[in-house]
């Protein structure tokens, strides 16, 4: 029986992030398909065994996981020049940290390409790892994946990867279901009646400053920011202080596990997701699926996703705030509301992390 073995870091990852949710779903659900002729091993950077069994226990199915003597960050490093790389046949990698090297077959995943078009956006040391992995990927990846069409687009101004692009992308996760007791869940948070919520990492690129700022600008109408502390300094109190919006209005939950995700979007009148750029966007389609409408930016893979099943607004060009102010305030329309939800349902019904582990089981099945 042959094996795979599949890195595992960006699920234990400090900030997992949309990536790390990728990451499992994805991973559980190629483990759990009953047709593929092969177990599935995993590799981590340096964990405690706490980890390893929280692991095993967010992927039951996966074979044992192999535990590296190297700490996460001196393992990038390592990786990055080729070194430290572990002897596997086939190694699937759901992110750039992956065993690139001339042995063994490699399918490793780039998620985006905004370490090449928004550096600015990442900390200089991320940013030029990320590239100097794209190059790796270039010379010795068997198959690259992204999450979207136009990431496949756009990378290919950068690298040169010839036909080995595949595209696999994200969907809700079977986790995300709303609990019975949601009231209680967002009563013991004190969130307000009538709110917009933001889902996603506290970063730079993550356009949160141009939401609360156009925020402050509709009456009668709070956000509820659900997420982790990323990089970059962006913190939730100067930003509303510098925006002028009353503080009561914006309520930062910090990162939610699924349970209580589910109670407080499903509850909220839209998601909005003001990102200069992205992937993907997962959010979107648990919005979706969870019946909330959707508000997002321009940024080509937003649009992709949602497929024409969301307000989408230019939110970073010139007029971008007051334009976001006026799909805010267009939530008051409840025949949009319930467009907009009816068209959600069912574009988000079109994605699954079955038929995505299909893709990835295809994929596999052409290199073993």
């Amino acid at each position: 029986m042959n094996s795979v073995a599949v890195v595992l870091d960006q699920i234990v990852a400090p900030v997992p992030g949309g990536i790390g949710r990728y990451a499992l779903n994805l991973i559980r659900a190629l483990t759990e398909r009953p047709d593929l002729p092969r177990t599935f091993t995993g590799f981590v950077p340096l964990v405690s065994g706490d980890t390893v069994r929280r692991l095993h226990s967010l992927i039951p199915l996966l074979g044992y996981i192999d535990v590296s003597p190297l700490p996460r960050r001196v393992l990038a490093r390592a990786w990055r020049i080729g070194m430290a790389v572990p002897r596997r046949n086939l190694t699937y990698s759901p992110s750039l940290l992956s065993p690139l090297a001339p042995r063994g077959q490699h399918i490793v995943t780039i998620h985006d390409t905004i370490p090449w078009t928004h550096p600015e956006t990442l900390t200089r040391r991320g940013a030029a790892w990320h590239r100097a992995m794209g190059e790796r990927a270039a010379r010795f990846a068997d198959v690259i994946v992204v999450p979207t069409e136009a990431v496949a687009v756009r990378l290919s101004d950068f690298l040169s990867f010839g036909d080995r692009i595949r595209v696999i992308g994200g969907a809700p996760s079977t986790d995300l279901v709303i609990p019975a007791d949601s009231p209680a869940r967002r009563a013991r948070r004190e969130l307000p009646d009538n709110f917009v919520a933001f889902v996603g990492t506290l970063e730079p690129r993550k356009g949160l400053e141009q939401l609360i700022t156009a925020l402050a600008t509709v009456d009668a109408l709070s956000l509820v920011v659900i997420g982790p502390r990323g990089w970059g300094g962006v913190d939730v109190a100067t930003l509303v202080e510098r925006s002028g919006i009353a503080p009561s209005r914006v309520h930062a939950l910090g990162r939610l596990d699924d349970a209580d995700l589910a109670a407080v979007l499903s509850a909220s009148r839209a998601l909005v997701v003001p990102s200069i750029e992205e992937g993907f966007g997962l959010p979107v389609l648990e919005a979706m699926s969870l019946g909330v409408p959707v508000i997002h930016s321009t940024a080509a893979a937003l649009v992709e996703v949602a497929g024409g099943a969301a307000l989408s607004v230019d939110v970073h060009g010139p007029r971008g705030k007051m334009a976001l102010a006026e799909a805010l305030t267009g939530l008051s329309d409840d025949e949009l509301r319930r467009d907009l939800v009816s068209r959600g349902h069912a574009r988000s019904a079109l994605f699954s992390w079955d038929a995505s582990a299909a893709k990835l089981a295809a994929l596999i099945d052409e290199l073993s």
